[in-house]
């Protein structure tokens, strides 16, 4: 990939991050490079090439390039995004009082996500939800790739 990136594209890998999964971002060219904690891990450890085929040495070896260069920045994490928070505002500006507070009562506790899911489904909501969902992720990707002044076009899909 090369600068400008595409918007689209830092928001789906910015969608990939989870535990298992840190998104990064060259900031010189716009190249997109997802690292697993696996290889991560395998990395800090030192691994022996030897152990492993060479598709996968090839990406341990993208996996150490990429941790040891200043040119790759991680994308915002989940702690940035804060999806639980996205939830909350989605459940406000829901115009239906009583389903907004329904969804309201759906987020707390264990399984909040999937109760809150569940309850659009019913309500025939769940693609309202994502387009919200999408829109928020644009706005914190725009605020990050502005904040470090890497250039982006937004893609016909928008």
């Amino acid at each position: 990939m090369t600068l400008p990136v595409s918007l689209q594209a830092v928001i789906d890998e910015m969608d990939t991050f989870d535990d298992d999964f840190h998104p990064y971002i060259n900031h010189q060219t716009g190249e997109l490079v997802t690292l697993s904690r696996e290889d991560i891990e395998a990395v800090e450890e030192g691994f022996d090439p030897a152990d492993y085929p060479e598709w996968h040495r090839q990406m341990l070896q993208k996996t150490v390039e990429v941790l040891d260069s200043d040119a790759y920045v991680p994308l915002p994490g989940k702690f940035d995004i804060h999806e639980y928070a996205i939830m909350q505002r989605f459940c406000f500006a829901v115009e239906d009082a009583g389903l907004s507070r329904e969804l309201q009562d759906q987020i707390h506790g264990a399984g909040a996500f999937r109760r809150f899911k569940n309850t659009l489904t019913r309500h025939n909501m769940l693609d309202t939800w994502f387009a919200c969902r999408q829109a928020a992720f644009a706005e914190i990707a725009i605020a990050w790739l502005e904040e470090h002044n890497i250039p982006y076009v937004r893609d016909a899909r928008e």
